[in-house]
C-alpha cells in the first residue's frame, strides 16, 4: 500500500515538472514571436493584434524578420540609433530584417534595414515609404502608419533584388548584389566533386608508390638538404570607387515601379550594417 503511495506521489511529481516546463515553453515561444513592442501606447488591443498578424505574416512569406517599436520619450538619444540597437538586440544572430520606429518625443518616423534588406530597400523606396507613412502620422493614426509600412515593404521584397542593387558604404565604397544563379551554382559543385575525386587518387597513388626506407635512412644528416625559398609577391590591385554627388533625382523606388538602387549604410552600436532613414511629422 505504502509503495503505491508513494509510486503515485511520484508520478504527481512527474506530472507537475512537465506541466510547468509547458508553461514555459509557450511564455519563451510567446516571447521569441512578439513582434509589436507599443512603449509609448499608441495602438488599442485590436490595432495591436492586428499589426503582430501583418509582421507573423510578412515573416512567414518572406523569411526576413520585421518588428515595430514605440517610444514615448528617447530624449536626445538619436532615433535612428535607437532602431538600429533595438534590432540588434531582438535578432543579435539574424541580421536578416527591418524595424519601424515611432518615437513620439522627437516625433521621427525610423526605418532600420539589416542584413539582405539593405539592398532589398534602396534609399529612394525608403524615402517613398516614410513620406507615404508621414501623413498617417500627421493624423494620428499610427497603426495606418506601420500598417502602410508594412504594406509597402513586402513591395520591395516582391520586386526582388538584382545585380542593379548596391550598397554605399560610411568611406563612399559601392558593394554591388551578387546573385549566383542556377548554372553558376551547378558548375562550382561539379568542380568541387572533381577536386576532390582528384586529390583523393593523387594521395592514393603516392601512399601505394611510399617505401618503407627504415628509419636509419631518415635519420642520414648527410642526406639533408636545405634549400632557400622565399615567397615574393608579384602583384596586388584594389578596386574601389566613389559613387557620384546625388542630384536629388532617385530611381528604383516603390512608386516608381522599376528595380535597382543604392542603400547607404552605416555602422551600428555593436558593429553591424544598418540601412534606414527617417523623416519628421
Amino acid at each position: 500500500m505504502r509503495r503505491m503511495k508513494k509510486a503515485g506521489q511520484y508520478l504527481l511529481g512527474i506530472f507537475a515538472a512537465l506541466l510547468l516546463c509547458g508553461v514555459f515553453s509557450v511564455n519563451i515561444v510567446k516571447a521569441e514571436s512578439q513582434y509589436v513592442y507599443d512603449n509609448a501606447s499608441l495602438f488599442s488591443d485590436e490595432e495591436e493584434q492586428d499589426l503582430e498578424r501583418s509582421c507573423t505574416e510578412f515573416e512567414r512569406n518572406t523569411k526576413l524578420h520585421m518588428v515595430i517599436l514605440t517610444e514615448r520619450s528617447s530624449g536626445s538619444e538619436d532615433c535612428q540609433a535607437i532602431a538600429d540597437d533595438f534590432y540588434d538586440k531582438k535578432y543579435p544572430k539574424e541580421p536578416n530584417g527591418v524595424c519601424f520606429l515611432i518615437d513620439m518625443g522627437q516625433r521621427q518616423i525610423v526605418i532600420s534595414t539589416s542584413g539582405i534588406m539593405q539592398y532589398y530597400m534602396s534609399d529612394a523606396e525608403i524615402d517613398d515609404i516614410l513620406q507615404a507613412a508621414q501623413g498617417y502620422a500627421k493624423d494620428g493614426d499610427y497603426a495606418g502608419t506601420f500598417a502602410k509600412m508594412i504594406t509597402m515593404t513586402q513591395e520591395c521584397f516582391d520586386r526582388g533584388v538584382s545585380d542593379a542593387d548596391y550598397l554605399i558604404t560610411e568611406d563612399g565604397s559601392i558593394i554591388h548584389y551578387r546573385k549566383i544563379n542556377s548554372t553558376e551554382a551547378l558548375i562550382s559543385v561539379i568542380a568541387a566533386a572533381a577536386t576532390g575525386i582528384l586529390v583523393y587518387f593523387g594521395i592514393w597513388k603516392s601512399y601505394r608508390r611510399k617505401k618503407n626506407r627504415g628509419a636509419k635512412s631518415y635519420a642520414d644528416l648527410k642526406r639533408v638538404n636545405i634549400r632557400d625559398r622565399r615567397d615574393a609577391l608579384i602583384d596586388r590591385h584594389v578596386s574601389m570607387h566613389k559613387i557620384q554627388k546625388d542630384d536629388g533625382n532617385h530611381g528604383g523606388g516603390v512608386s516608381g515601379g522599376g528595380g535597382g538602387g543604392g542603400s547607404t549604410v552605416h555602422t551600428s552600436s555593436s558593429g553591424n550594417s544598418h540601412g534606414g532613414g527617417s523623416i519628421g511629422f
